[in-house]
């Protein structure tokens, strides 16, 4: 699943977070990579947007904002480690750095840390200052989907998507947390709703799991549809083996 909707990309190039005096050429020089690092990571491409952010790093290794779309970079390569580091490290250069804080609990959630990323969430909920907490919510319902609470996940979906009605993946969890609690109609509503959120970005989850709701809610006929729309879309999916096995099963009539 791609998971940049979880994390902001900081555009505060023209301010140093915690550093120390930078000479003005280089200060300049250092937020031009860190642009078009950005404008990369935009269009998916992380090796060239890693290549900038690492040049720029060499320019300013005191900026936060860079450390963070490093530690964002490396998360969507799924170096978890790099990106811990990095997230740390901003956050050390700057102690208020609440998104930093946000990111690197999506970290501990990512692998298996979930005291860490709990306390982490917390801290953010608190700071009534920061702006973007329907993620805040957002990855505190995937701690909770992930923990196997699924009543409290759904409830920090439902909150998350107050403010941020659009987003992709969060539709998808909340359609995942009502299948889990077997509420399958609900689920496959919910996933339904998620394909026209997702389909835009690419993002090839809700067209999975809306067939697997379809499926459980004796909706035969469109979850076939659904897996072969999958397919046809995504032909490099992650889920197409397991589409292709559960269209093979449903047409045979096995289940």
């Amino acid at each position: 699943m791609k998971l940049a909707f979880l994390f902001h990309c900081v555009f505060m190039y023209l301010i140093c977070s915690g550093c120390k005096s930078i000479p003005p050429v280089n200060k300049e020089t250092g937020d031009l990579h860190s642009q078009i690092a950005i404008a990369h990571i935009e269009k998916g491409n992380y090796p060239l947007a890693l290549k900038e952010l690492l040049i720029a790093q060499d320019i300013n290794p005191n900026d936060a904002t860079i450390q963070s779309n490093l530690a964002h970079v490396y998360f969507m390569r799924q170096r978890y480690d790099l990106a811990e580091d990095h997230y740390k490290r901003a956050i050390a250069m700057q102690p208020a750095f609440t998104d930093a804080k946000n990111n690197l609990a999506r970290v501990y959630i990512e692998t298996s840390q979930y005291r860490q990323a709990e306390n982490l969430l917390k801290i953010v909920l608190a700071d009534l200052t920061y702006v973007d907490f329907s993620r805040a919510y957002a990855n505190y319902g995937i701690l909770e989907f992930n923990r196997k609470n699924f009543p409290r996940a759904l409830s920090y979906f439902k909150k998350s998507l107050e403010n941020d009605r659009e987003n992709c993946i969060t539709h998808v969890y909340l359609g995942r947390a009502y299948l889990e609690l077997k509420e399958n109609l609900l689920a496959a509503s919910q996933l339904e709703k998620a394909v026209g959120f997702c389909n835009p970005l690419e993002i090839e989850d809700a067209h999975y799991y809306s067939a697997i709701a379809l499926f459980r809610n004796g909706q035969k006929d469109r979850a076939i549809f659904r897996f072969e729309e999958l397919i046809k879309l995504y032909p490099n999916s992650k889920f197409l083996d397991r589409a292709q096995k559960m269209l093979e099963v449903l047409k045979k009539g096995a289940l």
